[in-house]
């Protein structure tokens, strides 16, 4: 094992991980090594892409709650529409029979 490995974990050198003479951190998928600030910008997006996904499936959650309370709404609407119109033909038939 080389010097630049020895600075590794095993399971970062398994992957093909080397640490070159210029300081990058090289792996054996890709041709050029990566700068500790590329290495903190990829973890940074990983984890804005993590919380993106939570507020996500946030959104989806809460949307699907208020399409539930606005059929439930629409349904008590209906419901109140009907019961004016029984009690406004209930009032015109009082007044006919009054009169």
């Amino acid at each position: 094992m080389s010097r630049e490995t020895d600075r590794l974990p095993p399971e970062w050198a398994a992957y093909g991980a080397r640490f070159g003479r210029d300081g990058l951190l090289y792996l054996a998928e890709w041709r050029r090594g990566f700068t500790v600030h590329e290495l903190r910008a990829l973890f940074f997006d990983c984890q804005q892409v993590r919380t993106l996904k939570a507020e996500l499936r946030q959104a989806v959650t809460d949307l699907e709650r208020v399409s539930i309370e606005r059929s439930q709404l629409e349904v008590r609407a209906a419901w109140y529409r009907r019961q004016l119109v029984l009690e406004s033909r209930w009032a015109a038939m009082l007044a006919r029979i009054i009169v």
